[in-house]
C-alpha cells in the first residue's frame, strides 16, 4: 500500500494555522521549495500519521486534520481524521466508495464486519483512533493494510543518520545490521558492501565490535589497514552506510516500506549524492518501496527527474504543492528550455513561466 494523496490543515483560523494542499505522490517523490516553505513540515506530518496509525505515538495531536488517499493494487482507501485537543473529532475510512468505518466526536461509530457482512456499532475512548482500536484481522481485515503501511513507514533526518539509537530510526543501524547478519548471513553483508561500492565507498570489511558496554559498526576501506569505527566515520560515510543498511534489511525481509528522508544528500559530494539517489530510486522502482524525500541540494535536484518533483510554495500558513499531476503543462514547457532541473526552482518557473 502506498500513500497517493495528502491534504492537511491544523489550527484553522488561528495565528499559527498551517495547511498543505495538492500533494499527489508516486513511488519516487522529491519535495523541493525555497527555505521555510514547508518541506520538513510535510515530511513530519506524514510521519505523524504513520505513528498514530501504528499505535506508537504516545498521544494524539492537539490539532490536525488529514484527508489522505492510499492505493493497494486496485483498491483505493480514503482516510479522514480530524483531531482537536488530543481527541478525535471525526474519523472515516472509505474503500472503493464504500464506507467501512465512521466515528464521531463522542467516540460512537459504525464499522463493517467482514465476518457477518454487516455494520456493527461501537464506542471507544475519545483519544483513541478507531483504526487502531478496532484492528481485528477476522472482523475487520481491511484495517490490517492501514496498519501494515504505518508499521512499515520510516522517517530519517539525513543529517543525523548513524549518530543516534532509536528502534524506529535508521540511526539504530547497528541493531538492523546485527539482525540482518544473523537472519541472512554473509549474503546480507555482501549486499551492503556492494551498495556502498556503488556509492563510492569500496569496503574490504564490515562488521560490529564491542566498545565498552555498547556495540558499534566498523568498516575497512580498500588500501587501508585500519578499521574505522562508526563514531570515526565521515558524515557522508556514516549517513550512506546507515541508509544502505536500512534499505538492504527491508529488501531481504521483503517488507513494503515508505521511506521519508529529510534533506537527502546533505554532507555528500556530487558523485556520491548522485549515486545514492540512483540506488534508492532503483529500489523504489521495484514497487515495494515508496520514497518521499525533501532537499535543498542542487546535486539532488539535478539527479531526480522533474516528473518526481513536488514543488511547495507558501503564502502565510497556506502551502500549495505543484507536480506533474496537477501542473503538467508548466513542467512540460520547462523541458524545452534545456536548463538544469535546479533552475526550475531557482527561476520560480511555476510563477514566471516560459516568457520570463
Amino acid at each position: 500500500m502506498h500513500l497517493r494523496k495528502l491534504n492537511y490543515f491544523e489550527h484553522a483560523k488561528e495565528p499559527n494555522s498551517w495547511s498543505l494542499q495538492g500533494l499527489i505522490l508516486d513511488n519516487i517523490n522529491l519535495i523541493v521549495g525555497k527555505n521555510a516553505t514547508g518541506k520538513t513540515n510535510t515530511i513530519i506530518r506524514i510521519a505523524w500519521l504513520g505513528n498514530m496509525l501504528a499505535g506508537t505515538m504516545p498521544q494524539l495531536l492537539s490539532s490536525g486534520n488529514y484527508d489522505v488517499e492510499f492505493s493497494d493494487d486496485s483498491d483505493i482507501y480514503r482516510y479522514k481524521l480530524s483531531l482537536s485537543l488530543q481527541k478525535v473529532e471525526y474519523e472515516e475510512l472509505v474503500i472503493n466508495d464504500e464506507v467501512k468505518l465512521k466515528r464521531e466526536s463522542n467516540g460512537k461509530g459504525e464499522i463493517y464486519s467482514s465476518q457477518f457482512n454487516t455494520n456493527m456499532n461501537f464506542q471507544i475512548q475519545l483519544n483513541h483512533l478507531a483504526a487502531t482500536s478496532k484492528r481485528d484481522s477476522i472482523q475487520h481485515p481491511f484495517l490490517e493494510k492501514l496498519a501494515k503501511w504505518a508499521e512499515g513507514l520510516r522517517m530519517y533526518a539525513f543529517s543525523k543518520l548513524g549518530r543516534e539509537a532509536n528502534p524506529r530510526n535508521v540511526n539504530s543501524a547497528i541493531n538492523l545490521y546485527t539482525n540482518g547478519e544473523r537472519e541472512f548471513g554473509q549474503s546480507f553483508k555482501e549486499s551492503i558492501m556492494g551498495s556502498m561500492k556503488e556509492i563510492g565507498y569500496e569496503l574490504t570489511a564490515l562488521g560490529t565490535t564491542a566498545l565498552g558496554l555498547n556495540s558499534m559498526l566498523y568498516v575497512n576501506e580498500k588500501n587501508s589497514d585500519a578499521n574505522i569505527l562508526q563514531n570515526q566515520m565521515s558524515q557522508g560515510m556514516v549517513r550512506a552506510l546507515s541508509l544502505v543498511i536500512q534499505i538492504t534489511y527491508n529488501a531481504f525481509k521483503d517488507l513494503p516500506t515508505t521511506i521519508l528522508i529529510d534533506d537527502i544528500g546533505e554532507g555528500l559530494d556530487f558523485d556520491r549524492s548522485s549515486s545514492i539517489i540512483k540506488l534508492i530510486s532503483r529500489v523504489a522502482d521495484t514497487g515495494k518501496c515508496q520514497l518521499i524525500m525533501s532537499t535543498n541540494d542542487r546535486y539532488v535536484m539535478n539527479n531526480i527527474p522533474l516528473k518526481h518533483w513536488q514543488v511547495i510554495q507558501r503564502t502565510g500558513g497556506e502551502c500549495k504543492t505543484y507536480n506533474y499531476h496537477n501542473s503538467e503543462e508548466i513542467f512540460e514547457k520547462f523541458a524545452y528550455t534545456g536548463l538544469n532541473n535546479f533552475d526550475f526552482l531557482a527561476m520560480d518557473f511555476i510563477n514566471s513561466g516560459i516568457d520570463e
